[in-house]
């Protein structure tokens, strides 16, 4: 964390809030992309100098990667563990599905941070890639978990398979957040993705 000081040197930019500068970027990423947004914009968005924000974060490579780290705990994390501890299945994944739509349709942001960040063209970004697909597919694999254990209890029938249920649900999502991406009005979304949880669950 870096923090103001008493006995900063002349000169000495002012210090910011570590996760509050990285909440800034991951705004700044999600809204505009990999190729729309350049750490100069950042350090003044967070009212430091690039230098300090190069020190803090590294090239932007890796600052990109730290903001989808934070994204990921910020926004994802919390509609999963939501998603674990609902003990209905149906409201689980309707809750779950609402989440999703309501996280890719706020007043300055559309569509999913992973997908703006997976599309930048630097060499460096594949590392952001890489993060993204293990990111969809420990999704997948949480969803399947729990869809498996309604299976063996009798909630759920035996087909299709928890994998399959998993991977569509996540790809519908992610169809969704596309369609929020281009404007698609939320209600309309939060209709459409309501709909697809008797689909999933095969009720």
């Amino acid at each position: 964390m870096v923090t103001n000081s008493s006995k900063r040197a002349p000169g000495r930019p002012k210090g910011f809030i570590h996760d509050e500068a990285l909440d800034r970027a991951v705004e700044m990423f999600w809204e505009h992309g990999y190729e729309g947004v350049d750490v100069e914009r950042i350090a003044q968005a967070v009212h430091v100098t690039k230098p300090s924000l190069y020190r803090a974060f590294g090239d932007k490579p890796a600052l990109l990667l730290k903001a989808v780290e934070r994204y990921a705990i910020t926004y994802i994390a919390p509609i999963m563990a939501a998603f674990q501890t609902e003990p209905d299945i149906n409201k689980a994944v309707t809750a779950f599905c609402e989440a999703m739509v309501n996280n890719a349709t706020g007043e300055a942001r559309q569509g999913c941070m992973l997908a703006a960040a997976a599309l930048g063209q630097s060499d460096r970004v594949s590392e952001i890639r890489s993060y993204v697909a293990s990111g969809l597919t420990a999704t997948a694999d949480i969803l399947a978990k729990r869809f498996e254990q309604e299976m063996k209890a009798g909630r759920l029938t035996r087909t299709p398979s928890a994998k399959v249920r998993a991977r569509a649900l996540v790809d519908l999502m992610q169809g969704l957040r596309l369609r929020a991406k281009v404007g698609i009005a939320r209600e309309q979304l939060l209709q459409d993705s309501r709909s697809y949880v008797p689909l999933v669950l095969g009720k």
